[in-house]
């Protein structure tokens, strides 16, 4: 038989006590389960913080590949925002270009792909399909391809929450 004394004992519960917390603690759901994409997305407002294109666009004989810098600051600081139930408004920031400018200028609705890969938004029977390169819980990274003049461009938009 076993001869265990009252500190071989001791040790041996309180063994069995830490790995009984080590098992809750593990089976505990863990609270920075990630979060769907739609979530990571809705109720929020993004704004620009940087756009480029590829391979270089012809604008007025310069050719650009960052278009973010070639936007006027009343339009740097216009807002997008995606509402929970679906639908999405592009608004004015604090500068108008004009003072007539409508607040809200576009508005539609939104929605992830099956695999929540594309953001899909529709305006006016307009369909945008946007690439999600990165999405973050304050930032979102989007790619969307366009052909003018036989040429494929691929316009990459970088966005941040306020």
């Amino acid at each position: 038989m076993f001869n265990l004394n009252f500190k071989t004992m001791r040790k041996i519960k309180i063994l069995l006590i830490i790995t009984l917390i080590a098992m809750v603690v593990n089976c505990k759901k863990d609270e920075n389960a990630a979060t769907s994409r739609k979530d990571l997305l809705s109720g929020k407002t993004w704004i620009m913080t940087a756009e480029t294109i590829s391979p270089a666009m012809n604008v007025n004989g310069t050719l650009i590949t960052d278009f973010y810098s070639q936007e006027p600051s009343c339009t740097r600081d216009d807002i997008a925002k995606l509402n929970s139930n679906g639908t999405y408004t592009l608004e004015e920031g604090a500068t108008k270009c004009s003072a007539n400018d409508p607040q809200v200028y576009e508005t539609g609705t939104w929605t992830l792909n099956s695999d929540e890969t594309v953001l899909v938004l529709t305006s006016n029977g307009t369909v945008t399909n946007a690439k999600i390169q990165e999405l973050t819980a304050t930032k979102l990274v989007i790619i969307e391809e366009e052909t003018l003049n036989g040429i494929k461009y691929t316009l990459t938009s970088t966005y941040k929450t306020i």
